[in-house]
């Protein structure tokens, strides 16, 4: 294990497989799931089958639960490039999809797996909505977001107007982003309390794991894990 900064959530990268804490707790609760909708026991997503019976969705192509999912049949994978690509459609073998308009039929996804997106959406709610649109009922969205625990109200940093204009409210904030070198992404949200009573109301069961452990690797004292259900 790597330790670079002091945000741990972030950091204690893995030299094998360059995870760290937030996504070492991710993938747990992505192996907690599987096993539960199977009846399996696997120890890890490296030994799950091939054919495990579930459709499932990663809105990114890269990084650790990529490379141990993508043996998975009924695994898919997608990458926003922007509104100048095809929605919907391939660039360099990769589906470019915006997540506020998921080109997937209702009712046909397992899991959904993302990790901090949707605070880079214009309008994350939107994207929420399809994803539940898109789970079939029983299915879960497993993510994490940027989130304040003692705050009730999500902090809303920028947004689109009608002439899809970004609109700031606050100084700028980008995180780092893998398929993009510049500056990074934008951040628009940073979610709160606010989102638990939104997600519920679209008709998710919400819950929230907590984890710190040593021996899972998963460190700091902010590793948060949602998993939302479609009633």
């Amino acid at each position: 294990m790597k330790i670079r900064t002091e945000n741990l959530r972030e950091d204690v990268t893995c030299r094998k497989c360059d995870s760290n804490s937030r996504k070492r707790h991710l993938a747990e609760e992505i192996l907690e799931l599987i096993n539960k909708r199977n009846d399996t026991s696997y120890s890890s997503l490296r030994k799950v089958k091939k054919g495990s019976g579930l459709k499932i969705y990663n809105v990114e192509s890269n990084g650790a639960l990529h490379h141990y999912l993508k043996h998975i049949d009924d695994y898919v994978c997608s990458e926003y490039f922007g509104p100048y690509e095809i929605h919907g459609k391939e660039k360099n073998g990769i589906l470019n999809i915006d997540l506020m308009n998921i080109p997937f039929k209702e009712n046909t996804l397992d899991i959904v797996v993302s990790t901090e997106v949707f605070e880079h959406i214009p309008d994350p709610y939107k994207a929420f909505r399809e994803v539940h649109r898109v789970l079939k009922k029983g299915g879960s969205h497993i993510f994490t977001v940027p989130y304040y625990e003692d705050r009730e109200n999500d902090v809303v940093k920028a947004f689109l107007n009608e002439h899809n204009e970004i609109v700031y409210l606050t100084e700028p904030e980008y995180h780092g982003d893998p398929i993009r070198s510049d500056k990074g992404i934008l951040v628009y949200t940073i979610f709160a309390q606010e989102m638990q009573k939104k997600l519920k109301e679209i008709g998710f069961d919400v819950t929230v794991n907590k984890k710190r452990s040593i021996i899972k690797g998963v460190f700091g004292d902010n590793n948060l894990v949602f998993i939302t259900t479609k009633l």
